[in-house]
């Protein structure tokens, strides 16, 4: 599935496409059993609406989805994330077409889980990247079609070295991003493929970094420019758990971190990883056009809009997240965006 085209193209003079993305979606733990009481439209139904109207939609999926119990066989972990089969439908009735499975849980439930995950996603139409049966298809790119736009995404995470896919081992994608040369190399081994399909968007999505800090290091602000500069037109990077500030470099929109969308987790006083967002962007097929930014709040293991002093809270630190990046926040009327 990964190699597939997911395609609706109607190509038009001025082609636009509303690309939507959500950080990290962890449909496991309490999670699970949430969708066991109230069904699996629970985690999502908050923002299924927006998320659904949106052309092509991506998320992170943060846990495996499978009925195996058997947990990961190498070193123990102090986290296991495996959600319910039923957990694939929160992501269909969210509108998620794509998915990035190249992270430090997709096989929190050995290979057998990162099997069920890619056979619950195909049957479901979901479109994958980061992970697979080989290094070849972990490495492989998924492209989708939107109104006479095509996107080509490769999928990589920097943690986790023992769930890296081989030659015949189902695993990963995993980047040794302390070996920068390297790592750029593989960055640019991963975008021929895409550029050779002629993709208008490539996107890169980076699972890259520590849990719960505010800003990327100068490291990997410089790696995102080195990846902009070879390619790549998006970058989309999580596992921070919280957002950081948008930069536009060279006309391109580099997410850091889009933090979670869904989760169970304990929520930091400092950080209030409760409080996230959706991010909307608006492109053509030479330019970034706008950027839309959604508030959202965690709560009940549920993603919401947020609203009243929850907006507030999450437009304040992101405007000023993006000053420090040299990107200016918009809002008004209760509507939060940027323009390049």
């Amino acid at each position: 599935m990964n190699a597939a085209v997911l395609s609706d193209s109607v190509p038009g003079p001025d082609p636009r496409v509303r690309l939507m993305l959500g950080g990290d979606v962890m449909l496991g733990r309490l999670v699970g059993k949430a969708i066991q009481r109230f069904g699996p439209h629970y985690p999502l139904s908050g923002v299924a609406p927006l998320m659904s109207k949106a052309d092509l939609t991506i998320v992170n999926l943060e846990c495996a989805i499978t009925s195996s119990t058997r947990e990961w066989h190498g070193a123990p972990k102090a986290f296991y994330f495996g959600a319910p089969p039923a957990a694939v439908h929160a992501l269909t009735d969210a509108g998620v077409d794509l998915v990035s499975l190249a992270n430090n849980h997709a096989l929190d439930y050995d290979v057998e889980g990162l099997l069920d995950t890619m056979k619950y996603l195909r049957a479901r139409g979901i479109g994958w990247a980061g992970a697979g049966n080989s290094i070849d298809e972990a490495r492989a790119p998924v492209f989708a079609e939107r109104n006479g736009l095509r996107f080509g995404m490769a999928a990589l995470c920097d943690h986790q070295v023992d769930f890296a896919a081989g030659v015949r081992r189902p695993g990963t994608t995993y980047v040794d991003l302390d070996d920068e040369p390297a790592a750029l190399a593989l960055m640019r081994k991963l975008l021929e493929p895409i550029q050779q399909a002629k993709a208008d968007w490539p996107i890169l999505s980076l699972h890259w970094g520590p849990n719960m800090v505010s800003e990327p290091s100068r490291k990997f602000r410089r790696i995102a420019h080195a990846a902009i500069d070879m390619g790549w037109r998006i970058l989309f990077g999580h596992s921070a758990h919280v957002f950081h500030g948008i930069e536009l470099y060279r006309g391109c929109p580099i997410v850091y971190a889009a933090g979670d969308l869904v989760d169970d987790y304990y929520i930091d006083p400092e950080f209030r990883n409760d409080h996230q967002l959706l991010f909307e962007l608006e492109l053509g097929r030479a330019a970034l056009r706008r950027i839309g930014l959604h508030p959202v709040l965690i709560a009940d293991c549920q993603a919401r809009l947020a609203g009243g002093a929850h907006f507030g809270y999450i437009a304040k630190r992101m405007t000023g997240l993006c000053a420090e990046m040299g990107t200016r926040v918009r809002t008004d009327g209760g509507k939060l965006w940027i323009e390049p």
